[in-house]
């Protein structure tokens, strides 16, 4: 498995993935958590490379993995950068979108909002808020409990449209 690069310009969706495809890699492939910071060395390039040249030089040696991820995403994924996609997921709309479009992005952006979405009935609520409203219009009055029976229903209803909308 070769595992990805970074260069710092990709902006912090990007670091976020990066530090998730890294880590899941590095533990698959049963590398010891000792030796994840040097790793770093390889896959960081460019401006992110030269960031850490200069970070590392700040550090005590045999430097711990939560020390790197903590200053990795006090540059790279900072705060500022975690309330605007929290921001975004409350606000999140299906917007004309196909729902499994819709669904993808909630799905997405969930992980930065797991306040929203750890209870089932809270993040079946915040999904059916963020439906087109003929939709949400339609669910009305159904007692679906699950985020998955509202995804489910959401993709019926919409089908059902497509072909009303084919077939006049």
């Amino acid at each position: 498995m070769r595992p990805p690069s970074f260069s710092g310009a990709e902006g912090p969706l990007a670091a976020k993935e990066f530090q998730k495809v890294t880590e899941t890699i590095l533990t698959v492939t049963h590398i010891v958590l000792a030796e994840w910071v040097d790793l770093m060395d390889i896959q960081l390039i460019d401006t992110a490379r030269i960031w850490w040249a200069a970070e590392k030089t700040h550090l005590e040696r045999l430097i711990l993995w939560e020390t790197f991820i903590e200053r990795f995403n006090k540059n790279y994924f900072p705060q500022s950068a975690r309330d605007k996609l929290l921001h975004r997921f409350v606000e999140l709309k299906q917007g004309g979108r196909l729902v499994d479009e819709y669904e993808a992005e909630f799905s997405s952006l969930s992980r930065y909002a797991p306040h929203l979405v750890t209870y089932p009935t809270i993040r079946r609520h915040q999904f059916q808020k963020g439906l087109d409203k003929y939709i949400r219009f339609a669910l009305a009055g159904r007692a679906l409990a699950t985020h998955d029976a509202v995804l489910d229903a959401a993709c019926e209803i919409e089908s059902v449209q497509r072909n009303l909308k084919t077939h006049m």
